[in-house]
């Protein structure tokens, strides 16, 4: 059911990836969040719970992270995109499958709704805890003299603890933390056709749930699922993950049944190349 398999970005950055084959023509792409991987937060869960249910998924490193090529950078959230790009089209191209959702987490989550806002060809969308407003984070994360030390530097080095324990040292560059801060997240949010499902902890501390409340001002077609006590990766307590992954699981199955679209046929609005 499980294997592993590889697609070039745009950049001719090859990304590592696992499809997990359950045998519908529907796919769903999970995507992880900053400094994680394919197999970090609940992601192989979701995968094997969407594999239960019937549903195949593609989950797979950003460049610069996990197995994939490239350079691990803070930002570049418009470059994610065109990496989820070239997974649905690895989907679409190459397993002759359609994809059903596109699931994120954290940054993950920023980058799906990005995704919905360029391209209108995936029918759902699932944020979970992707930040609205992008200006807030960045002194919490980095400390709070870090836009004039970048002023002075231009760049400054940093590490970050990935997923595995794994140490990243890298440049936090003054042009990439402008490109967040200037980001305006809801105005895209507000382009998105899309179904889109936010589910969001009460408890997070990271990027608060007013962020995942404040979607439904700016999406026209979301649902809003609070978590109550979840933290930003849904680990407080076991009852919060399987709150998650259940979540998930029925979504998308529910979004492909308003399609009418069965878990092995495939059957439902196909995909629009944008």
């Amino acid at each position: 059911m499980e294997r592993r398999v590889a697609f070039t970005n745009p950049h001719s950055e090859k990304l590592a990836g696992v499809f997990v084959d359950a045998g519908s023509e529907d796919v769903v792409i999970l995507c992880h969040g900053y400094a994680a991987t394919k197999d970090g937060f609940h992601l192989p869960a979701i995968a094997e719970a969407l594999a239960q249910h019937g549903r195949s998924s593609l989950r797979f490193d950003f460049a610069g992270n996990g197995e994939s090529e490239g350079q691990f950078s803070f930002g570049g959230y418009w470059r994610e995109v065109e990496d989820l790009r070239a997974a649905v089209d690895f989907v679409r191209r190459e397993l002759h499958k359609h994809v059903a959702a596109v699931v994120g987490h954290s940054k993950g989550g920023n980058v799906v709704l990005l995704y919905g806002s360029r391209y209108d060809d995936v029918p759902l969308i699932i944020n979970v805890a992707g930040r609205g407003v992008m200006a807030k984070g960045i002194k919490e994360r980095f400390g709070a003299d870090i836009l004039d030390q970048l002023a002075a530097a231009g760049a400054v080095e940093q590490a970050v603890k990935a997923d595995g324990g794994r140490l990243i040292k890298y440049m936090l560059t003054k042009e990439a933390v402008e490109e967040r801060m200037k980001m305006d997240m809801f105005a895209e949010a507000a382009k998105i056709k899309a179904e889109v499902l936010t589910i969001h902890g009460t408890a997070d501390r990271v990027i608060p749930i007013e962020d995942g409340r404040a979607w439904d001002a700016h999406i026209p077609r979301h649902r809003l699922l609070e978590v109550e006590g979840g933290d930003h990766n849904f680990r407080a307590a076991p009852e919060h993950r399987q709150q998650v992954v259940a979540a998930i699981v029925a979504e998308v199955t529910a979004a492909a049944e308003r399609r009418g679209s069965g878990a092995g046929k495939g059957e439902g609005v196909p995909d629009r190349q944008a």
